[in-house]
Formats: structure tokens, C-alpha cells, sequence
């Protein structure tokens, strides 16, 4: 999908990385993920400036995501698992946008669509307030969402109990001194506790290593998603006739 990157011509590209299911014996879904590369040079555009400028501009934000769920859904894989997309902080906080985004994609969306779409929130500056009027709302129409970088804050303890999340994706700068660091692996695996206890899917980020993957496995997750089993690779992207003027 074509946009205007600061005056120049750029292209979103659509990659997904594998997630796992802790026995290791099959794949559960993939998440995907969004890149950004300049037309006239095919440079990438660093995720640390190109966050920020989609954060700037919402609506070249919104256009970004609903094409990605619409690329990703029509996509044709090997196989029917599940979707993972994220949806970036001014999605959810703002009503207008939120709005949008359910009325041009989301609510058009068929039953086996919603059972593979799974939606992801991380946004840790948004009132709890508002984090579980959304996810009430998408869980009351069968969609199945995800709370990301769990462990990364006070307030993701304040969601877990008010918001009904499926998913608890665990943020992935917990593994890094476990499992060699007692307290830190001790951490870990209660925190695993209390997110089963709510019943939710549990799912281990940022797995590198072996030692990681047999802790994690140990200690109870659900999934494994991380750079030892996979790698995000392109799978699809979409070019769009005008280019935005964000």
C-alpha cells in the first residue's frame, strides 16, 4: 500500500511471523506485522521514526490497519489459522476512529473470519476505562482479543481483572535473565499463574534461545512466538492507485 512519508513516496509491505503451540507439534497462527520501505530507493523506514509518524497521523494509521486486515483475511495460506493484528493505541482511544475502523471493516466481517481474527491491544497510556469499553464491545460480536506486552506495567495488572481478554501475550522483556536468573524465572512463572487463572491463553514472546523455549514450556505457556522457531517473512502486500497525503 502506497503513502507520503514526509514528501516522499513510500510503501507499506505486509510480513507475518508463526506462532506455535507450546507442545511444539503444530502451528497456531501468525501475527502480522508492517514495514515501511521508501519507493524511489527501496531503503526501510526505521520502526523507531515510522511508529511515531503513524501515531502523528492517525488516519494514514487507521487506513494502514484496515487494509491489513483486509490483505491478511483474503490472503490464501496452506492452512486456516489464526490472524493476528495489532491495534495501535489512537485506534483504541479515540471514539471516532474506533468507530470507523468498526464500520468499514470489522463489522463487515463474517463468522469464520471472526473466528480466525484475533485483535491485539498494548497501549499502556490508555485509561483502563476505555481498554475495557473496547474489548467488551468486540468480545460482545465473537471477536477474540489479545492483551500484549503483559508484565510491562501496573496497569496491565488494573486490565486483567476488569477487561475480559482471551489471550495474555507476555511481554518479551521478562525472558531477559530467565531462565538463569532465579527471581527473575521465579517471576515469570507466577505471572504465568495469575494470567491461567483467568482462564486466558498464554503466550510466551521473544523466545531466542533453547534454554527459553524449555523454560517457558515448563513453566505453562500456551504459545511460543519468537525468533528461535521463527522469523517474520513477507507474505502479501497491496498497492493502492493514490498515494495518501499524510
Amino acid at each position: 500500500m502506497l503513502f507520503n512519508y514526509s514528501g516522499r513516496e513510500a510503501q507499506f509491505v505486509w510480513y507475518s511471523q508463526e506462532l506455535f503451540t507450546a507442545g511444539l507439534d503444530n502451528g497456531y497462527g501468525r501475527e502480522v506485522l508492517c514495514r515501511g520501505f521508501f519507493l524511489d530507493s527501496g531503503a526501510k523506514i526505521p520502526m523507531r521514526e515510522l511508529i511515531p509518524y503513524l501515531y502523528r497521523n492517525t488516519e494514514l494509521l487507521l487506513r494502514m490497519t484496515s487494509q491489513q486486515i483486509k490483505d491478511t483475511l483474503a490472503a490464501q495460506f496452506e492452512d486456516e489459522s489464526s490472524i493476528w493484528i495489532n491495534l495501535a493505541g489512537p485506534l483504541i482511544a479515540s471514539d471516532q476512529l474506533f468507530q470507523k475502523l468498526w464500520q468499514d471493516v470489522l463489522l463487515d466481517l463474517d463468522e469464520k473470519q471472526k473466528q480466525r481474527l484475533v485483535l491485539e491491544i498494548c497501549e499502556h497510556d490508555i485509561s483502563d476505562e476505555i481498554v475495557s469499553r473496547r474489548v467488551s464491545f468486540l468480545k460482545q460480536h465473537e471477536f477474540s482479543i489479545a492483551m500484549d506486552d503483559f508484565g510491562a506495567g501496573y496497569s496491565n495488572l488494573q486490565r486483567l481483572l476488569q477487561a475480559p481478554f482471551d489471550i495474555i501475550k507476555l511481554d518479551v522483556k521478562l525472558l531477559n535473565d530467565v531462565p538463569t536468573d532465579l527471581w527473575a524465572a521465579s517471576f515469570y512463572h507466577q505471572i504465568i499463574k495469575l494470567c491461567s487463572s483467568k482462564g486466558c491463553i498464554i503466550v510466551a514472546e521473544g523466545v531466542e534461545t533453547q534454554l527459553q523455549s524449555d523454560f517457558v514450556r515448563w513453566a505453562g505457556v500456551d504459545l511460543i512466538q519468537g525468533y528461535l522457531y521463527s522469523t517474520p517473512t513477507e507474505h502479501r502486500h497491496s498497492v493502492c492507485q493514490q498515494t495518501t497525503n499524510a
